[in-house]
């Protein structure tokens, strides 16, 4: 289907609507094919890699408005000893807002383990939880900036974005994770495809000329949870964010999506390529695709990706490309790791291993479910189940194994001198999940100097602490080796072994708290908090691939994360809070000739990293409940037999 760039730029359309006033909305809802229109005229379609875009940047300015009064909100529950919080917020006002924390929050890879239990997260941090008021932790979520994802972290990223941030009890009835959309029960419903449906929907795309892969198949699969809109959200984009009431009145984070590129000297193993370090990262947001450097630099409109461009400029004026940035497709892209899921299976998981989805493929005496379930790790699919899906591509689509086996964008950045000679002379982008590139957290984005950040909470669901599918850090320690490498201003991590031998993966811990501790040995980096999945009240270290999850079991998650987050109802530690809130405006106190406090300094000496390494072998990662420890899993999986 041809529009005209009229009736595009005229259609002020919002996708996630199920509403059709325009053309190109009723288009975008009646078929998974991008559609061609007239190019636009003055229009940027590349800008290098220096600075927010203009969009952005006007963005984030209005959202610090809002963010200060929500933090003032938050500092004054936090009962901080000996500061001011109104001279604090009269002096970010001074500042016309500029200097207001930057505040983001990273949910790593994991499936529907980091989804739900990073969703848990985000509960536990919002202002609308009268719990999370009750414990000092409530309004962090309200003072965010920022809200990223990789993978399974991808998932909520986009959900929230586009549902216009309802509380997290909310968006779980909107999901229904009751439903398995994995599984193929052969009759379409409201909640789920099946496989001929899905068939038929990348059918359309590849009919009009787009490549088509795994990625938009278990994008498509993955959408009719977790993306707005008839049909699994088919006609939702993810520029359309931009539309949303929430985020148009700056009342919800920014959402970064991340993934990583595949380019032709990249390892090889059975016919399949695997990123290595130093693979472009490239960024999605409502506003734009690209990467801040590596083979592939510079960033597009996001609602204008799938135009083909040839060294800046549209190759054909009539031909440029809209709808092809569904938000399906944007977490099928970030999550699609079949490449490392067909090596894994074929080599008896002794090659691609990245941390989530490598470990034990069995346990001596159990089936295929045993009792300890969800204690032990398995490989991503069956080897049937992924063989059947090739063998669906061919039979449906004609492709090959080779072919299905990355994400594909037609090439933004081909001609473009800045690009290395092979993404210059590439016709189309290969694109993977992130954690096979070794960065599981998508800690990439929200780190540039461009975004100026101050403090970055993560959360870590990636399961790479085998064979029981905990936490050991090492995706937070990826990130740090890159940054170091890069010159990226970035704490210091250590080792994994630091991480278990000092009970960092059961327990919240700062970051760079120092400037000596940091890549730069200056503060231009961000503190940040280290927060790893650990059972607090529930054992939550389930198979990421868990693709269908009782209400009951959703409540167990949302509990325990909630514990995690306010360290058991400040059982634990009644002072957390305060240091909590003492790390997310640290960075911003200097800014304001503001000094941190006596009792901020004493959190840090208890919560920070000191740079104090214990690289001793770990034993395995087996903690028992840290609110009952006598409770063991086996014990406590009579009465929770999920």
């Amino acid at each position: 289907m041809k529009l005209s760039s009229k009736t595009v730029l005229l259609a002020a359309v919002s996708l996630g609507d199920c509403s059709v006033d325009s053309d190109l909305e009723q288009a975008l809802f009646d078929s998974y094919a991008p559609i061609f229109v007239d190019c636009p005229a003055d229009i940027q379609w590349i800008r290098p890699p220096i600075g927010l875009s203009e969009a952005e940047a006007d963005w984030v300015h209005g959202r610090k408005r809002v963010v200060l009064d929500a933090l003032e909100g938050y500092l004054g529950r936090a009962n901080l000893e000996a500061f001011d919080v109104c001279e604090y917020v009269q002096r970010m006002r001074q500042s016309n807002y500029c200097d207001v924390p930057t505040i983001g929050l990273a949910i790593s890879g994991g499936g529907w383990a980091s989804a739900f239990t990073g969703t848990g997260a985000l509960r536990a941090l919002d202002s609308r939880l009268d719990a999370a008021n009750d414990q000092r932790t409530g309004g962090l979520l309200q003072s965010l900036i920022y809200l990223s994802g990789i993978s399974g972290g991808s998932w909520p990223t986009a959900s929230f974005a586009l549902n216009d941030f309802p509380t997290a009890d909310e968006i779980v009835d909107i999901w229904h994770p009751e439903i398995d959309r994995v599984e193929d029960f052969g009759k379409s419903t409201q909640y789920a495809a099946n496989s001929s449906s899905m068939f038929k929907d990348l059918a359309a795309k590849q009919a009009v000329g787009f490549n088509v892969s795994a990625a938009d198949y278990f994008g498509r699969a993955w959408a009719y949870e977790f993306i707005p809109g008839a049909h699994g959200g088919l006609g939702t984009t993810w520029s359309s964010v931009v539309n949303q009431s929430k985020f148009l009145s700056h009342q919800m984070p920014f959402p970064i999506i991340e993934s990583v590129s595949i380019i032709k000297s990249d390892l090889e193993y059975l016919g399949l390529q695997v990123p290595t370090t130093n693979d472009s990262i490239y960024e999605m947001t409502p506003f734009e695709f690209g990467a801040w450097g590596g083979p592939a630099n510079g960033f597009m409109p996001m609602e204008w990706l799938g135009t083909r461009l040839d060294s800046g400029s549209v190759v054909n004026a009539s031909a440029c490309v809209q709808g092809f940035d569904r938000a399906s497709w944007m977490i099928g892209v970030s999550g699609g790791a079949f490449n490392y899921w067909y090596i894994q299976n074929h080599s008896n998981e002794t090659l691609a291993t990245f941390s989530k989805r490598s470990g034990n493929t069995a346990i001596a005496g159990h089936s295929k479910k045993p009792a300890l379930s969800r204690r032990a790790s398995y490989p991503a699919f069956p080897e049937a189940e992924i063989d059947s899906l090739i063998e669906g591509f061919q039979n449906y689509l004609h492709l090959n194994l080779s072919d299905i086996s990355y994400a594909y964008s037609p090439n933004p950045f081909a001609g473009l001198a800045s690009s290395s000679p092979f993404i210059r002379k590439s016709k189309d982008l290969k694109i993977v999940d992130e954690s096979e590139g070794g960065q599981s957290i998508p800690l990439w984005a929200l780190s540039q100097p461009a975004r100026s950040p101050s403090f970055i909470i993560t959360w870590d669901d990636n399961g790479d602490g085998h064979p029981y599918n905990w936490n050991n850090g090492t995706n937070l320690y990826d990130t740090y080796t890159a940054a170091n490498a890069s010159g990226l201003p970035f704490p210091i991590v250590p080792s994994a072994s630091t991480f278990v031998n000092r009970n960092y993966t059961t327990n919240p811990v700062f970051f760079g708290c120092e400037p000596e501790l940091t890549t730069t040995n200056d503060t231009r980096g961000p503190i940040v908090l280290y927060l790893a999945n650990a059972p607090y009240s529930a054992y939550t270290n389930y198979s990421y691939t868990q693709s269908h999850t009782s209400r009951e079991q959703i409540s167990e998650i949302f509990v325990n994360s909630f514990n995690h987050v306010t360290q058991g109802n400040g059982t634990l530690d009644a002072e957390w809070p305060v240091c909590l809130a003492c790390a997310a405006i640290d960075r911003s106190l200097s800014k304001v000739a503001m000094e941190r406090t006596e009792q901020c300094a004493q959190c840090f000496n208890r919560y920070c990293w000191d740079g104090v390494s214990n690289d001793t072998q770990p034993g395995i990662i087996d903690p028992p409940l840290l609110l009952n420890p006598s409770l063991g899993f086996l014990e406590w999986n009579k009465t929770h037999p999920f």
